[in-house]
């Protein structure tokens, strides 16, 4: 990341081309996590024994997603390093601890399989975006798309199209306000 930065710093053309691949990886990991978050209510629905490795590995990829957008934002925000990662660790270690508690509620019989789903994803949704809020606005994003597909999924039983038009216009919408919002960073720097 350091190479990307000085080299930034050396050409006045280098920050765009550097910047317009960061959205684009940033972009493709979100997406592929809203995608894999949304399945697992599948996974929960149908496979319910394998759905409690589903969402614990859910859970970590989201964490490890997060730590690493964290980390990317760690100067911009002047976080010592320690806490950042004290505070990463705090947040998503309650988040796989409040995991576990749903689903010890769905094996003493309290939830179905059908709500443990919509459920995590509940909590995951919030997790992404209190993480998204102190550090990147497009992992608060990914938070309230998961929060919209909950929601959606509670109330329409095949939800897949409208989940997909969900996701295409909300990659399209990044995309356009991180252009936006580079254009503008260049050309106040002019």
């Amino acid at each position: 990341m350091e190479h990307v930065t000085s080299q930034n710093k050396d050409s006045g053309t280098g920050k765009t081309a550097g910047s317009k691949y960061k959205i684009g990886i940033e972009s493709m990991a979100l997406m592929a996590a809203f995608i894999l978050s949304v399945i697992g209510i599948g996974i929960t629905d149908f496979h319910p024994m394998v759905s409690y490795r589903y969402w614990g590995a859910m859970t970590l990829i989201l964490a490890t997603v997060g730590i690493v957008l964290g980390w990317v934002h760690q100067k911009k925000l002047n976080l010592p390093v320690r806490e950042l990662f004290i505070t990463q660790i705090v947040h998503w270690g309650a988040t796989m601890a409040a995991i576990g508690g749903i689903f010890f509620l769905l094996k003493a019989g309290r939830l179905n399989y059908e709500n443990t789903g919509l459920v995590v994803l509940v909590t995951l949704a919030l997790a992404t975006f209190l993480d998204g809020y102190r550090f990147s606005w497009s992992f608060s994003a990914l938070g309230i798309m998961m929060f919209i597909s909950a929601v959606v999924g509670a109330y329409i039983e095949q939800y897949a199209w409208v989940v997909l038009i969900a996701i295409i216009c909300t990659a399209v919408a990044i995309i356009i306000l991180e252009k936006y919002r580079i254009a503008t960073l260049s050309h106040s720097r002019k």
